[in-house]
C-alpha cells in the first residue's frame, strides 16, 4: 500500500499536474475523491493551516489532498526543515500530501536542499519521481498517445507537423521545454473541437496552429560564430521575446568570442582540434565546433567584435557610450542589433 505522500520534480509543468491528479484518484481507489488543496510554500501561516488540515481525518467525505509547488521556501532553515519532515508524519488517514518541484529543462538532479525530504517520502513508503519532459525525436511520439487518450484522431502528416510547430525538432539542451507538453495538449484539444467527426490532417494543423518554436541561446551563438548574422539576429530577437535578460546574452556573448579568440590563437600556434580537447579541456564534439568557427574570423575581427561588445552591455544597462546614466542613447536590443549588422560580415 502506497504511503499518502509523493515528490514529484522535473522539467514538465503538465506532467508534474498530471501525475499529483493522478496520484490523488489512486489514493481514493474508486471512493470519495480528494480534494485538492494547493498550499503557499511562502506563507507565514502555511505550517499551520497544513497541519490543521492534514491532520483532521475526513469521516463521511473525501479527504485533502494538500499540494505543496516549489517546497524550498520550506526548507530554508533547518526549524523549517524539522517542521516540514512533521507534517510528513502528521498526514491523517483519508488524505495526502504532494510536494512538486519544477527544474529547469535539462537539469537532471532535484534542488540538494530538498534531499532531506525527498529521502523521508521514500522511507515513509511515499512516491518520489522524476518527471522528464519529452526530448528531441520524443515529441511525435508523446502527441501521439496523448491525442489517443483525448479522443482525438491525427494522421501522421499532422502528428509530426504539429511536433514541429512547437519547437519538438529543436535538439539543442538549453531550451525551456518546461511548457511544450502543455502546449501540445491546449492544440489537441482546440484540433479535436475542429474535428469532432474526422481525423486531423497536416492542412488542419498548419491552418491552427502557429509556430512557437523555443528560441536557444546555443543556436544563436553558434550563429554568432559561423557569422550567419540572418539567423543570429532572428534567434536574438525571440530569445528577448521569451524574456532572456539582455545583459545575460552580452556576457554569453562575450564567452563565447574570448574563447573562439582563444582557440583561433592555437590554431595559429599549429594546434589541431584534437589537441583543443586537451588544452581548453573541451569535449572533442566543442572542440571540432569552435575550431571551424573560429577560422572563420581573423583575429583581428575577434578583437574588434569584443571591444564593440561594450557598447551593447552598457546600453543594456540604460547607459550611453560615456557611461552617463540617463544619456540620450540607443536601446539595449537595437544596439545588438547594430552589433550583429557590423561585426558579423564577413
Amino acid at each position: 500500500m502506497t504511503a499518502p505522500l509523493a515528490y514529484f520534480w522535473g522539467d514538465d509543468v503538465l506532467a508534474l499536474r498530471r501525475a499529483t491528479e493522478r496520484f490523488a484518484r489512486d489514493l481514493a481507489d474508486g471512493g470519495e475523491p480528494l480534494e485538492p488543496w494547493r498550499a503557499d510554500p511562502l506563507d507565514t501561516t502555511a505550517f499551520e493551516t497544513l497541519a490543521m488540515r492534514l491532520g483532521t481525518a475526513p469521516l463521511f467525505s473525501g479527504g485533502v489532498c494538500a499540494i505543496i509547488p516549489e517546497p524550498l521556501g520550506m526548507l530554508r532553515s533547518k526549524a523549517d526543515q524539522e517542521r516540514t519532515l512533521a507534517l510528513i508524519d502528521g498526514v491523517a488517514p483519508g488524505n495526502a500530501l504532494v510536494f512538486t518541484e519544477l527544474v529547469s529543462s535539462g537539469t537532471r538532479e532535484a534542488a540538494a536542499a530538498s534531499g532531506r525530504l525527498r529521502e523521508a517520502i521514500a522511507r515513509a513508503g511515499g512516491v518520489v519521481r522524476h518527471l522528464e519532459a519529452p526530448r528531441a525525436g520524443e515529441l511525435e511520439p508523446w502527441i501521439a498517445a496523448r491525442a489517443a487518450e483525448l479522443g482525438v484522431r491525427l494522421d501522421a502528416a499532422a502528428v509530426k507537423l504539429l511536433a514541429e510547430r512547437i519547437g519538438g525538432g529543436v535538439r539543442t539542451g538549453d531550451v525551456d521545454r518546461t511548457r511544450q507538453t502543455e502546449l501540445a495538449e491546449s492544440h489537441l484539444e482546440l484540433l479535436g473541437l475542429y474535428r469532432p467527426d474526422g481525423p486531423v490532417s497536416r492542412a488542419d494543423v498548419d491552418a491552427l496552429v502557429a509556430p512557437t518554436v523555443p528560441a536557444s541561446a546555443w543556436a544563436f551563438l553558434d550563429a554568432v560564430g559561423t557569422r550567419h548574422v540572418h539567423e543570429a539576429t532572428r534567434i536574438a530577437a525571440r530569445l528577448l521575446e521569451e524574456g532572456v535578460a539582455l545583459p545575460v546574452i552580452v556576457t554569453q556573448l562575450h564567452r563565447r568570442l574570448r574563447q573562439l579568440l582563444e582557440v583561433r590563437e592555437r590554431i595559429a600556434g599549429g594546434a589541431a582540434p584534437r589537441d583543443l580537447v586537451r588544452l581548453l579541456h573541451l569535449n572533442p564534439y566543442r572542440a571540432e565546433i569552435l575550431s571551424r568557427q573560429a577560422m572563420a574570423w581573423d583575429p583581428d575581427e575577434l578583437q574588434l567584435a569584443l571591444s564593440a561588445l561594450l557598447e551593447v552591455d552598457l546600453a543594456s544597462k540604460g547607459l550611453a557610450a560615456d557611461a552617463r546614466h540617463g544619456a540620450a542613447g540607443m536601446t539595449g536590443s537595437l544596439a545588438l542589433g547594430l552589433w550583429l549588422a557590423e561585426r558579423m560580415a564577413g
